[in-house]
């Protein structure tokens, strides 16, 4: 009689794996995620990785003398460091003909694993943005996030007054907005307020209506990206008398997201489990604030 072939005994072939891990890197390349593909980006090795060496701005003095000593402009020199952590995910396959069509790029599990890994990497560079950088020689200085680079909630949720507030900080902070957009992370909370605050059909409200649909929309110089909560994780909130949730605004050169080894996967058995196929991805990032001055906070309290 011939041999019934089974999950336990079936051994999905490498290229077989190889093609749906190709299949699961290309479909985050062209779907990344929300936000990390929205910063610098850069590859790594080793645990802890000094990320950029900054030269503070310069000036030209005026020569007051042909014959005078050379002027020196103090030159200021900041260091900013990351460091990857792993992340996995596993899952188990019980049927049969789902393994062999795995290499499949129409396969359900290509578009799981895809939204798995770029939600992951959003929530990492969510979780930088305002959290305490690591700077200096070695990496052991600390580099909380400025209350200066905070346009305070008043009260209010999201407004066009405060997006103007917000607008003029970053204009302070000498961030060149003639070639580069602000970003802005919000809620559906905060689209609402924007929303009802605009007169309906005026060119205002044409702009804000397409978030409220979870497009991306461009308003008051500001890229409007949807971010809702999942799974626990989502924009930072505090209590104060109510919910005020601290939504990250930045240019791409004022965050990082570094990898240390791209995402891979192996497919194999679980003796724990009877024999059944587990399909386990895997990659290590990191992330942090790059520089002060092109990252800012806009509190809104939420109804």
């Amino acid at each position: 009689m011939p041999v019934v072939e089974t999950i336990a005994s079936y051994s999905v072939p490498e290229a077989h794996v190889k093609m749906y891990t190709d299949n699961v890197r290309t479909v985050l390349a062209k779907r990344g995620g929300v936000l990390y593909p929205l910063v610098s980006r850069g590859s790594y090795r080793g645990e802890k990785v000094q990320l950029v060496n900054f030269i503070g701005p310069v000036t030209f003095i005026e020569r007051d003398s042909p014959y005078g000593d050379t002027k020196l402009t103090e030159v200021e020199h900041t260091q900013r460091w990351i460091s990857g952590r792993e992340y996995d995910c596993a899952i188990l396959v019980d049927r049969l003909d789902t393994l062999k069509m795995i290499f499949d790029p129409t396969s359900p599990y290509v578009e799981r694993m895809r939204e798995a890994a770029a939600r992951r990497m959003d929530d990492i560079v969510m979780a930088k943005f305002f959290a305490t950088a690591k700077a200096g020689k070695d990496g052991t200085t600390d580099v909380v996030f400025p209350v200066a680079d905070v346009v305070p909630h008043g009260g209010t949720n999201l407004t066009v007054a405060k997006l103007r507030s917000l607008r003029k900080l970053i204009k302070k902070r000498h961030v060149d907005l003639r070639g580069v957009r602000p970003l802005i992370a919000v809620t559906a909370e905060q689209t609402d307020s924007l929303l009802g605050e605009t007169a309906v059909g005026s060119i205002d409200y044409n702009s804000v209506k397409p978030l409220v649909d979870g497009e991306v929309s461009s308003f008051m110089g500001f890229n409007f990206l949807p971010f809702e909560d999942y799974d626990g994780n989502g924009i930072p909130t505090y209590q104060s008398s109510g919910t005020i949730r601290q939504c990250p605004a930045w240019v791409p050169d004022g965050m990082h997201f570094g990898e240390w080894d791209a995402l891979t996967i192996i497919i194999n058995n679980r003796p724990d489990k009877n024999n059944i196929k587990q399909i386990h991805a895997t990659f290590t990032a990191g992330a942090t604030r790059q520089e002060e001055g092109k990252v800012f906070q806009c509190e809104c309290k939420e109804s």
